[in-house]
């Protein structure tokens, strides 16, 4: 089988700057080469059974060839892998792309280059601060701070910053190493020395920062706050506008980092909310559905409700009603074949499974637990029209609690249990845990005690433990909360609304009260 490459622009840092194409090339790789600057967030795209291989280059210290990674790619792709090369913002836009390209061209292999956003528009955007605007200057010049490593005599050297001076607009990338050159040589090819100035570190993350100054200061703030790479610098008067139009740095989550655990299905529900609110999201998927080993008990039922069993079916997660009605509909029925049979669920996003299958539900608890569906049946049972003896199906994961089925008994009811599904852990290779997790976590989500068990034993106790000691815990509701606590967990959020919105909810109030005391730890 060919072998292919993708060469991959990944944008500066939010992984929603993803282009369409680059998630479709991430999600299929067998092999994904990376460097040094990729968030973790695009990481977590990368398939869990794909290789993985850093291929960075550290500003003074460890830095892999060029030529070896020319070999790499052309060797995975004969062996017939489908590999990325994933770079940092566009890999056309001082990334050494071409190069690459060129490598596979001579050697045969096929590819594609998916461009990125670069982070020349990228970072000053996400800093409020636009490169042009008719009130201010309607040009722009870009180039790179210092000079690539391995350049010969015959290509071109360092960039003469007096040559773009004349633009309304300057931006500089890779600008902290060779600053004190790139300041001098704007003031010498015609910037003033009142010229508004924004240096912007780690564009487009939680560690963004940004120092602004006219351009005769910049030297001393960079020295004094310590500036240091990768950082963009903006030289213009459109720098003026950012406190009128900075918007990144002001959402309620910006500056956190959020390492969302659910199956892969659900993940990008809460990871897109949490990411609307600023978060940089890592989607970790712990956990996998799977169906049961034995069908017999589910056919059983579903025999007995066609054949009017059962007065209400109850459902605890959204994995439980998609798997009732794929069964329902391989024996050709619909919502139509369920009679006068009533429905039960956990909460709203239980109830928005089941109304997409036509069927709205009967019942849903205020509080949404077993406890809460439990609560609302001892009412339910109690007036005066209810049934003696209704009969229940329960429609659940294996190893589900005993608390709702218990109680429905003692109320007299019939009660039927399924288990439809099971909740195991999947297995991450070390370096996709590597990878996903290489910059510090500030916050863990667990929404279920499944993920919290999954936890440990995907990564270990020694690494999980790494990982929580230095970030806080937000759960949805007190059964996750009580899973953490007997692992000796103190979350810190703990939603009283036991949805995803209510969990994005209370992570926002919490970061609120508790914003400067947090950034000043982490």
């Amino acid at each position: 089988m060919a072998g292919f490459v993708w060469i991959v622009g990944a944008g500066p840092g939010d992984a929603r700057l993803l282009t369409l194409k680059a998630k479709e090339c991430l999600e299929q790789a067998d092999v994904v080469v990376f460097d040094r600057l990729l968030s973790p967030s695009v990481l977590s795209f990368i398939s869990p059974e794909a290789e993985i291989i850093y291929a960075g280059k550290t500003p003074g210290g460890q830095k892999t060839s060029q030529g070896f990674i020319n070999a790499l790619l052309i060797a995975k792709a004969r062996e017939g892998k489908k590999v990325v090369r994933l770079k940092n913002g566009d890999p056309l836009v001082f990334g050494r792309g071409a190069e690459e390209a060129e490598a596979l061209a001579q050697a045969g292999v096929p590819f594609e280059i998916v461009p990125g956003i670069s982070s020349a528009f990228a970072v000053p955007a996400y800093a409020g601060i636009p490169l042009t605007d008719r009130r201010y200057g309607s040009s722009f010049s870009v180039g790179v701070g210092h000079r690539a490593e391995g350049i010969g005599q015959e290509e071109k050297g360092e960039v003469d910053f007096r040559k773009l001076a004349g633009a309304d607009t300057t931006v500089a990338l890779m600008a902290v190493g060779d600053l004190e050159r790139i300041v001098l040589e704007l003031l010498e090819g015609g910037k003033s020395k009142e010229t508004p100035a924004a240096l912007i570190e780690w564009g487009a993350t939680p560690r963004q920062r940004t120092i602004v100054c006219h351009l005769k200061d910049l030297l001393q703030k960079a020295h004094e706050f310590n500036a240091q790479p990768p950082a963009v610098l903006i030289v213009g008067e459109v720098v003026r506008l950012r406190e009128r139009i900075l918007w990144y740095e002001r959402k309620p989550l910006f500056g956190k980092r959020i390492l969302v655990t659910r199956a892969e299905e659900q993940l990008e529900a809460l990871a897109s909310k949490l990411e609307s609110q600023g978060a940089e999201t890592v989607r970790l998927p712990l956990i996998r559905i799977e169906p049961t080993d034995d069908e017999t008990p589910l056919q059983t039922a579903l025999d007995k409700i066609f054949q009017g069993g059962y007065e209400w079916i109850v459902f605890t997660s959204t994995h439980g009603v998609r798997a009732f009605f794929e069964r329902v509909r391989r024996r050709n029925a619909d919502a139509r074949s369920l009679g006068s049979i009533k429905f039960a669920v956990i909460g709203p996003a239980t109830g928005e499974a089941l109304s997409q299958w036509g069927i709205n539900p009967d019942a849903m608890p205020k509080s949404y637990t077993n406890e809460g569906l439990a609560e609302m049946f001892s009412s339910l049972l109690r007036c005066p029209n209810a049934p003696t003896h209704p009969r229940f199906l329960l429609w659940r994961a294996h190893g589900a609690g005993e608390i709702l089925a218990n109680r429905l008994r003692e109320l007299g009811a019939e009660v039927d249990e399924v288990y439809a599904y099971r909740t195991v852990t999947r297995k991450l290779s070390p370096g996709y845990i590597s990878a996903v997790l290489k910059d510090p976590i500030h916050i863990v989500t667990f929404t279920s005690p499944s993920t919290v068990r999954a936890f440990f034993e995907a990564l270990g106790e020694g690494r999980a433990r790494q990982v929580l000691d230095a970030a806080e815990v937000a759960v949805i509701g007190p059964v996750t909360e009580q899973a953490c606590r007997e692992r000796g967990i103190s979350p810190a959020v703990v939603s009283q609304v036991h949805t995803v919105d209510g969990l994005v909810d209370a992570l926002v109030s919490w970061a609120q009260g508790t914003g400067e005391k947090q950034k000043a730890k982490k």
